[in-house]
């Protein structure tokens, strides 16, 4: 017996990633405050040092010379050690924020009063040198705009100790001179803070944009991660559906296997006209049920990607001939009129199976929306020497442009003409497998249709190479009676109806629910009573394979060379390529679950004659 796979477990590649962080604190503000400064502490080194030596080369001669190298050696420690303690607390994160800025305070007060001291000198020097000494400490001090503006009393208090001092020195002095230049050093330092503010602001403008980008950007992968975890889980849900459906589709046929050739053996049976009337009733909803299965596991076989296209060459009167015959009785039902028109002998290069289907959906999407007294005709004609038309036209109610291509969807259900008239009946799949067959085949698919003037569907094949005259000949009528037929089925169900239809066709039936029974009912070679042919499913009980049991059927009859091949047709409700190709190799007959009485009467019949 089949099983139905295990739905895989979500992949830890489905796992929702973390939810996007917040926006960023004012602590992340004030830590590239101190970032920013700790940087240009320590980028400043040359600099300072080279104006250093400047201002002691501008005093040496009228200052001693002690103070200026305690003054020089000052201001470059003062400027190293400043720099080293900047860059560790910028570094070291598990000190406070707010403690940090403050030592930075207090380390610019440090350098501030160090640089600023030089301003003492000026009571030594003559106004010359006052005002070049001025022009360099205002420089200083304008430089602190850029190198520590992002921290707003750090700059007070470095720039102050230079223009303060700077200023006072030539207040002191006195004179119209010294009050002017004093009032324009502080005038200067108003200038700077002013600078420095409008700078501070840009900076924080700045950050505060870069950290909605960044939240932005954030936020973005975020929401691209969960549509991609949830586009990945749909097609995973899709997949595992399909496939569940696919490997399931075993057991879902199995009970119409047995409705199915029970069904059939009851047309043998002699039964009154109501019983009979049961009985053609019964074999309807089966025929419907069985359509609507095929339908559901087609769309699910389709998308899981397990069905192979095998194009060969293909007789489209005959396709279409029994096609037809099939929807003879759906049509009389509603009285529509069924016309077809196809010249003898055209060919064409597709997968049979497909095809078939694919007309069969057309057709039938056909009758459904035809009115009593409708018509549909199915026309085949040589479009040019590389292909070939079909074309299914009906005269139902039409389909309105913007619906062509909804009408290909599944599920799809278009409401009737007419204001509150229902949707047609049906399951609302047919349009979708012909759209996924159409594409499996590379075949294009046309709809030409308004309201109120039917529906025409056209599919364009590829045209087949002639061939000879094998193959052309119709096929023989076919008998088992007397026939002996071997079943190996280990559904107990399924069994018994093969029994019931075997031996209405007057067959005389042996079964067997395992490899070991069959050989035992195949008996010892020599012995009278064989087996004509043999019926095996594809799945038997406890995970033996048929083509594993073909094989020991064939080995035990194969020990006397005077008993012809054994006959045997296989029935499988999968249509997986492998097994398709394994039925190939072993040169079996693969019939598709739910099988009729009639198909696989023809099948074991032909099976005998080949041997």
């Amino acid at each position: 017996m089949s099983t139905v796979p295990d739905v895989p477990a979500a992949s830890a590649a489905s796992v929702a990633p973390e939810v996007p962080p917040a926006p960023v604190v004012p602590s992340e503000l004030d830590e590239r405050r101190l970032q920013v400064v700790a940087e240009q502490a320590v980028g400043l080194r040359w600099q300072i040092l080279l104006t250093a030596v400047v201002v002691a080369a501008i005093v040496w001669r009228d200052v001693p010379a002690p103070f200026v190298l305690g003054w020089f050696a000052a201001v470059i420690a003062s400027r190293e050690w400043r720099a080293a303690a900047l860059a560790r607390m910028a570094a070291d994160r598990t000190r406070p924020i707010a403690a940090r800025l403050r030592a930075t305070v207090r380390w610019n007060v440090l350098i501030g009063a160090c640089n600023g001291s030089a301003a003492l000198f000026m009571t030594r020097l003559d106004p010359t040198l006052d005002a070049v000494l001025t022009m360099i400490l205002v420089s200083w001090g304008a430089g602190a705009v850029s190198t520590s503006a992002t921290v707003m009393p750090a700059f007070l208090a470095y720039a102050g100790l230079l223009f303060v001092p700077t200023a006072a020195m030539w207040l002191v002095s006195g004179g119209w001179l010294g009050w002017c230049v004093g009032a324009l050093v502080l005038m200067f330092f108003g200038v700077q803070t002013r600078f420095a503010k409008r700078n501070l602001q840009t900076f924080e403008e700045s950050f505060g944009i870069r950290a909605e980008n960044q939240a932005l950007a954030t936020s973005l992968e975020f929401e691209r991660a969960q549509l991609a975890i949830a586009r990945d889980e749909a097609v995973r849900a899709n997949n595992d559906k399909s496939r569940f459906l696919a490997g399931a589709s075993h057991d879902l046929r199995q009970p119409l296997q047995a409705m199915a050739l029970n069904v059939g053996a009851l047309r043998h049976v002699g039964m009154a006209p109501d019983a009979r009337a049961i009985v053609d009733v019964v074999d309807t909803s089966l025929e419907q049920l069985r359509a609507m299965l095929d339908a559901l596991l087609d769309v699910s076989k389709l998308d899981a990607g397990v069905v192979v296209a095998q194009p060969q060459r293909v007789r489209l009167d005959r396709l279409l001939s029994a096609v037809m015959s099939s929807f003879g009785a759906a049509a009389a039902a509603r009285q529509v009129e069924l016309r077809t028109a196809c010249p003898g002998g055209l060919a064409v290069q597709t997968d049979p199976d497909l095809l078939r289907r694919m007309l069969a959906n057309l057709i039938d999407n056909a009758i459904k929306f035809s009115p009593s007294g409708g018509r549909v005709d199915v026309r085949v004609r040589a479009e040019d020497a590389a292909h070939v038309e079909l074309a299914v036209q009906d005269t139902g109610p039409g389909i309105a442009p913007e619906n062509h291509r909804l009408v290909f969807e599944d599920l799809v259900r278009l409401q009737g003409p007419g204001e509150g008239s229902a949707p047609a009946a049906g399951h609302g799949l047919g349009l979708g497998i012909v759209r996924r067959m159409a594409e499996l085949l590379g075949v294009p698919v046309e709809l030409e249709s308004s309201p109120g003037a039917g529906a025409c569907f056209r599919l364009r094949l590829p045209r087949a190479a002639p061939a000879d005259a094998q193959g052309d000949d119709t096929r023989a009528p076919w008998s088992l009676a007397g026939r002996c037929v071997l079943v190996l089925e280990d559904d107990p169900m399924v069994r018994g109806a093969y029994l019931n239809a075997l031996g209405a066709m007057g067959c005389r039936v042996l079964s067997a629910a395992t490899v070991e029974e069959a050989l035992a009912q195949l008996g010892q070679p020599g012995q009278p009573g064989q087996p004509d042919a043999v019926v095996v499913d594809c799945r038997l009980g406890g995970g033996v394979s048929g083509f594993d049991a073909v094989e020991r059927l064939r080995a035990q009859r194969c020990d006397v060379r005077a008993l012809p091949a054994l006959p045997i047709v296989m029935v499988t409700a999968d249509t997986d390529p492998a097994v398709i190709e394994a039925a190939r190799r072993h040169a079996l007959p693969l019939l598709r679950k739910p099988v009729d009485d009639l198909g696989l009467g023809r099948a074991l019949a032909e099976a005998i004659d080949r041997s």
